[in-house]
């Protein structure tokens, strides 16, 4: 059994309605986070940001900043539909690799042993 209580996970359909509710006032801050079980100030708060700047709150769970990179594992390469160019600069980069990889795995030298 659940020691914690989860919070509630809301549709952006769902969130939008509700920071409707609070900005046409028909609801207060802290009576919108007790009622809709919100994790705390900070959510209805970028809620409402994010509802001010796009006219609609976003869901970015997962991704990164916008046209940033993403983050997680990246995604597998079919190497079939590669170029010729593509495929050289991927094995390039597998090359660099393998040589890093060789110089980590020599024995470090001591200063000591070299000096006498």
């Amino acid at each position: 059994m659940r020691k914690t209580k989860k919070h509630t996970v809301y549709s952006i359909d769902e969130k939008n309605k509700i920071i409707k509710q609070y900005l046409d006032g028909e609801i207060g801050y802290l009576d919108c986070l007790r009622k809709y079980d919100l994790g705390g100030r900070s959510v209805l708060a970028k809620w409402k940001k994010q509802y001010l700047a796009y006219g609609t709150v976003v869901d970015r769970r997962g991704r990164s900043n916008p046209g940033g990179k993403r983050k997680g594992r990246p995604k597998k390469v079919d190497l079939n539909s590669l170029s010729k160019e593509e495929l050289i600069s991927i094995i390039e980069v597998y090359d660099d690799i393998k040589k890093v990889m060789a110089y980590l795995r020599q024995p470090k030298r001591s200063i000591t042993s070299s000096l006498s």
